[in-house]
């Protein structure tokens, strides 16, 4: 009987709960209230309010396209037969590394919590003066810990 490595592949995301045409009504109706408060005022002689308002849109907008040309970002770890595939995605950037199965180390330890990151612990896979950080921005410190020993399993069980 032949035992074939049917692969793991795990992928993290962001949790994209407003979906693009849905960004678009609600940044229409903030927009509407924003312009009625903003006439309003205006209208009883606060004139300078409608500049405002109108940053207040443009603030809005730019915040929401930001959100949505990331959508889409993501980061997978695939083990397929004796290689472990690190890919990122970042907005229209894609990096991938590979690593041999065989020699790939996953280790969890305390990184300075600088900007983005959820938690204080990093997950990284390294092999050979080659590492990469995994799950920055997607998983906190106890997901994290359960995906190390998750992946401590799977490249100790190779054959």
């Amino acid at each position: 009987m032949a035992i074939t490595d049917l692969g793991y592949k795990i992928i993290a995301r962001h949790n994209n709960s407003l979906a693009p045409k849905a960004a678009v009504k609600l940044l229409l109706a903030l927009a509407g209230m924003i312009l009625v408060v903003g006439i309003g005022f205006a209208s009883i002689g606060a004139w300078l309010v409608l500049p405002f308002a109108g940053l207040e849109i443009l603030a809005f907008a730019y915040a929401f396209n930001y959100i949505y040309l990331h959508s889409g970002d993501f980061e997978s770890i695939t083990i397929e037969n004796d290689r472990v595939i690190v890919e990122k995605r970042n907005y229209k950037e894609v990096t991938t590394m590979v690593f041999q199965r065989h020699w790939a180390q996953v280790s969890l330890r305390e990184v300075a919590s600088v900007g983005g990151m959820i938690g204080k612990n990093g997950l990284f896979i390294r092999s050979h003066g080659k590492e990469i950080e995994f799950g920055k921005h997607f998983m906190n410190d106890e997901q994290r810990a359960l995906l190390a020993s998750e992946l401590k399993q799977k490249l100790e069980n190779f054959d």
